[in-house]
């Protein structure tokens, strides 16, 4: 039965329309200029991506120490150029297409697949990336988002990173003002920066945890981080939602509605705390950590009178990798526990069955690629959490759950080809095994195969 759903999905992705999509993404690689990393930034160095990146936006050894230093190292005939000459400025054009298994099982709607099986450019965007002056730089993506149609800002990371001598060892520190906790790492496991770095164009995933990319771009917050000994990473930050005030600007874009508000509205500050361990043993790397993040959340954006309810995320993350000659090899482990505690007011008016709920994520991958250029990965994702019948048992078609539960796991494979080092086309099936707490009928007559679906992509950088 799974090898015939695999195999409906295969033929819905259209041969013609990924031939079509690899033609234009082929004739723009012949038009492109030599690859740089995101390209201003590998005009700043002097180097090629591969000396940032494994497979772009996976970092090496060097490329975390790039960001560590602010995003501000140069060379020499760089820095001798006139500044409208180094303005650090590139582009991104990234298309796809996504075919789920069943767009209308259980009686879910055609608009909650507005794009599936129809080529689209998921993304175009604009990238500040490099040095602004001295120890100050910057990795900035304003884009337009083709699948709700509007432009904002994505990412914002700006910096100034300077070093000093502490106990005869060098500690790289710096200031970072950013749009999205965990935004700011250095490792390729916490959320900002974990496989698979990009969405499909009909993404079907379960609950998540406010850490979890809930936050993106909708919050601004200033942090302090520092490396001492390249061997011990520290960084404490805090968050305020941007809809007003001095970060404003790093949520432009925000349609800032009832659904854009939903379950992220803070009230006040929420810290963020992220403490890791690494060694570098060339060619091998290692690192371990754990991360964390606070927050008093508004029960109802529209009505207040509800109160806050609190949530408690705490996250554990481990890297290796590999890279020598014409192999680079990655293991990544990431778990996340939430803690959610509801205020009686919230309860009372059937908004959650429980007090308290817990949310778990946890996701494993492992990379490999031949040359830099042949390659992809195997991920195994995992939600679990408490049931609440009132939070999960919505009556959605899509996104409900019959039993209450936000119980789903799956697998991700995906595959790359990289004929140049800033272009990567990649095919990507996912395969969920459970979804809202059931295998089969996890809402009436929709079952988690249902969701399955393939996604083919195209990710250009000049």
């Amino acid at each position: 039965m799974m090898m015939s759903k695999s195999a409906r999905c295969a033929d819905g992705l259209g041969r013609r329309a990924i031939a079509g999509m690899l033609f234009v993404l082929g004739c723009l690689v012949l038009a492109a200029p030599p690859a740089r990393a995101v390209p201003s930034m590998g005009n700043q160095t002097g180097y090629a991506c591969s000396r940032c990146h494994t497979v772009f936006p996976e970092l090496t050894p060097y490329g975390r120490q790039f960001k560590l230093g602010g995003f501000t190292a140069s060379s020499s005939k760089w820095d001798e150029k006139a500044w409208s000459d180094r303005l650090p400025v590139a582009v991104g054009l990234l298309g796809s297409r996504t075919s789920t298994n069943s767009t209308s099982a259980g009686g879910t709607a055609a608009d909650e697949f507005p794009k599936d099986r129809k080529a689209v450019v998921q993304t175009a965007a604009v990238y500040y990336g490099g040095k602004i002056y001295d120890n100050v730089g910057a990795l900035i993506q304003y884009n337009y988002e083709g699948i709700e149609k509007r432009w904002g800002i994505e990412m914002f990371d700006a910096r100034y990173a300077n070093s000093v001598q502490v106990a005869e060892k060098d500690l790289v520190f710096g200031v970072t003002v950013n749009n999205n906790p965990t935004v700011s790492d250095i490792y390729n496991s916490t959320s900002a920066w974990g496989f698979p770095h990009t969405g499909t164009a009909a993404e079907q995933m379960p609950a998540t945890t406010l850490v979890d990319m809930t936050l993106a771009s909708k919050v601004g917050g200033v942090g302090v981080y520092g490396m001492w000994d390249d061997l011990v990473y520290l960084e404490v930050a805090a968050y305020r939602t941007a809809k007003s005030g001095a970060l404003r600007f790093a949520s432009w874009g925000q349609n800032w509605n009832s659904d854009e508000l939903a379950g992220s509205l803070l009230d006040g500050s929420a810290p963020y705390v992220r403490l890791a361990l690494q060694k570098e043993l060339k060619p091998h790397s290692f690192a371990v950590g754990i991360y964390g993040l606070r927050a008093s959340l508004f029960a109802d954006a529209n009505n207040r009178a509800l109160g806050t309810n609190r949530f408690r995320d705490v996250g554990y993350d481990a890297n290796y990798q590999y890279i020598e000659g014409d192999h680079s090899l990655s293991l990544r482990a990431n778990w996340i526990r939430e803690k959610q505690t509801f205020n009686d007011a919230f309860v009372g008016a059937g908004l959650a069955s429980n007090p308290t709920n817990t949310l778990r994520t946890f996701r494993a991958d492992v990379h490999y690629y031949f040359q830099r250029q042949w390659g992809g990965g195997v991920q195994y994702f995992r939600t679990s959490g408490s049931s609440d019948d009132l939070r999960y048992n919505t009556g959605d078609a899509l996104f409900g759950s019959t039993n209450g539960s936000p119980n789903t796991k799956g697998w991700m494979a995906e595959v790359n080809y990289l004929p140049w080092e800033n272009l990567k086309l990649a095919l990507r099936v996912t395969q969920f095994q459970q979804f809202n707490g059931a295998r089969t009928d996890y809402t009436p007559g929709r079952s988690a195969s249902d969701n399955n679906n393939l996604f083919v992509m195209g990710w250009l950088l000049f």
